[in-house]
């Protein structure tokens, strides 16, 4: 007996569900073409969830036409490839979180003036960012920034261990090992690990966020929020993913009891595992990402705070830009306007009227 994949054989009956899904996702292109187009709204952050976004259109698009097509159904690649992307989709928006969360705690720490290098935060690089600007009295807090850096990126790392298990337990997902004891223990101990440490994350960073909230000054609350409502999401798939993992089939194309291959398993999959990973991306797609979590394009990318010939070279970019920002300013709202009446030229610039024969 081996582990029933997630989701099931692709039957017939699900046509309609693959074409629904298909096309939802599809409809999220425009969503993330204007994100990546928007200067505003636009941030890298978001990679792994729009290369889902794109995953799942192929997914289910493929898995429409194996309802229809018995050869497709049963092919050991769309099989593999439909239990890898099922199992990281949740795990890729995870990932995702967690370079969100890391605006969300490292944000908050700087502090007023050139003092609290505020211009060196992601939410200096975002315009009407939901994060509260620095005010007068507001400290930097450069060692609380330097442990969330330090917090997020062993966060991020940890995310390996969700997914490798998952990558390597759905490519054994073939119709040869459906006979070998050894590979199908395997497997099962590999979802389960992958399943369980993508769980443990989640809970995580939901904790870092609720930690914001009690402890941080400053903190977003439409971040937190935000953070809050995607970890449960998550949580969803993953609650779901592990109490159906322990269901075993003896072939691919069985119908038994416990295959998950039963009308009321199809509902469950669907409602449960693929809703959810739906409306996590269509929220961080939907609303705008960079806004909310003052990430900037890049988000919190320094490894550590600038040191004083960086803070120089900063400075005198920002004045240089803001020199060329002047002279265009001048150019544009100070338009010169000429008017020669009589012999008399009459040059309205900005700042003062001058008058010359």
């Amino acid at each position: 007996m081996f582990p029933a994949p997630i989701g099931g054989l692709a039957l017939p009956s699900e046509f309609g569900a693959c074409i629904l899904f298909a096309a939802l996702y599809g409809l999220l292109f425009p969503l993330v073409l204007y994100r990546v187009y928007d200067r505003r709204s636009r941030t890298f952050l978001l990679l792994g969830t729009c290369l889902t976004v794109v995953d799942r259109t192929v997914l289910f698009s493929f898995r429409a036409a194996s309802t229809q097509r018995a050869n497709l159904q049963l092919s050991d690649g769309l099989l593999k490839y439909s239990q890898i992307s099922f199992g990281l989709g949740a795990i890729s928006i995870a990932n995702d979180l967690v370079n969100l969360l890391r605006c969300l705690l490292v944000n908050p720490t700087y502090g007023y003036g050139e003092a609290g290098r505020a211009d060196e935060a992601p939410m200096a690089h975002t315009k009407d960012s939901a994060f509260a600007p620095p005010r007068e009295g507001d400290v930097d807090r450069p060692q609380e920034r330097r442990r969330a850096r330090r917090f997020c990126f062993i966060l991020g790392m940890s995310f390996l261990a969700a997914n490798v298990p998952g990558i390597i337990a759905g490519g054994m997902f073939q119709k040869k090992n459906f006979g070998k004891e050894h590979e199908a223990n395997r497997v099962a101990s590999l979802r389960y690990a992958s399943a369980a440490v993508s769980l443990f994350l989640a809970s995580i960073i939901t904790l870092a966020a609720a930690w914001s909230r009690k402890y941080q000054p400053r903190a977003c609350h439409k971040a937190i929020n935000t953070t809050f409502a995607l970890t449960f999401l998550a949580g969803i798939v993953g609650v779901y993913r592990l109490s159906v993992m322990h269901h075993r089939t003896p072939s691919l194309d069985s119908t038994l009891p416990g295959t998950l291959n039963s009308p009321g398993a199809k509902a469950s999959f669907y409602v449960l595992h693929i809703v959810p990973e739906y409306l996590a991306i269509a929220i961080l797609l939907g609303f705008n990402t960079r806004k909310t979590f003052g990430t900037g394009a890049w988000g919190d990318w320094r490894g550590q705070d600038d040191g004083p010939k960086l803070i120089a070279k900063r400075k005198e970019r920002q004045e240089k830009r803001a020199a060329k920002k002047a002279e265009r300013t001048i150019e544009k709202a100070g338009a010169m306007t000429s008017i020669e009446k009589g012999g008399v030229t009459t040059s309205i610039e900005k700042g003062g009227v001058t008058t010359s024969s």
